[in-house]
């Protein structure tokens, strides 16, 4: 990956956005880190202090157009320009659709769908300048493709990334801006214990992977363009199942989250 690249993470104050940022500043990016806490986001820009990258912290809101607006003009005064998005901020919640408290579900839509939407609305315009083109890298989940009972809005939120990824590829062509779409499974962070609803992991059973193995995928996919990422073998059998056998999946997935 060339080292003057500019790079910005959402979601960056922890898990899958904190390794990627700290990813990226290893191999020589200069990395835009955005996210809500103010004092992880330094932390994690002193943690980059020995590596050959360097991050510069942003403190913004996602769900704020006028934050993300703001965060890309920062970047394009540090740097001026924007090479790579990484839209990785995000939150779950577990609890029935009907009865969980509506600030719990409008925050899920917000972060996820909306955060997205003005994450990429801010970035492509700064892409486009000089012809360069970029990458807009989706982070989503196999939960898009067979969202899970009591945890409806979330799998269709990310079922609502997984379509628009598959929609900006087109639309971007031209602008030469690629876009993938990678569908995380399990992952070890604050995740389940920061979601909203019932905390903690529901299939304690199955294997989780590090957020450091993600983040080594996420930049190695800058240089390895793909439509569509899946990193383990059992997320690849989870979709396949979802297309294949879908009232099988829905029997077991009621099981594990009833």
């Amino acid at each position: 990956m060339p080292a003057d690249r500019v790079v910005l993470v959402t979601g960056a104050s922890s898990g899958i956005g904190w390794a990627a940022a700290l990813a990226f500043a290893a191999q020589g990016a200069r990395v835009i880190a955005v996210a809500r806490r103010t004092e992880r986001l330094a932390a994690l820009a002193e943690s980059a202090a020995a590596l050959p990258g360097v991050i510069l912290p942003v403190t913004a809101d996602v769900t704020r157009a006028e934050d993300m607006a703001h965060v890309v003009e920062r970047a394009q005064e540090a740097w001026g320009r924007l090479d790579v998005l990484v839209a990785n901020a995000g939150i779950g919640q577990r609890g029935s659709l009907v009865n969980a408290p509506w600030a719990d579900l409008e925050v899920v839509l917000r972060t996820n769908i909306d955060g997205v939407l003005h994450s990429v609305r801010a970035a492509v315009p700064l892409m486009r300048q000089g012809g360069r083109g970029g990458h807009i890298l989706l982070i989503s989940s196999i939960s898009g493709a067979a969202p899970a009972p009591f945890a409806a809005v979330y799998g269709a939120s990310k079922s609502f990334v997984n379509g628009l990824g598959r929609a900006l590829r087109g639309e971007l062509r031209r602008d030469h801006i690629r876009v993938t779409t990678f569908l995380v499974g399990q992952t070890h962070t604050e995740f389940a214990q920061a979601r909203r609803g019932q905390p903690g992991r529901v299939a304690a059973w199955l294997p989780t992977m590090s957020a450091e193995t993600v983040a080594r995928r996420i930049v190695w996919a800058v240089d390895h363009p793909r439509s569509v990422v899946v990193l383990r073998l059992i997320d690849r059998a989870f979709l396949l199942a979802a297309t294949l056998t879908p009232g099988l999946l829905d029997h077991l997935q009621w099981r594990v989250y009833r």
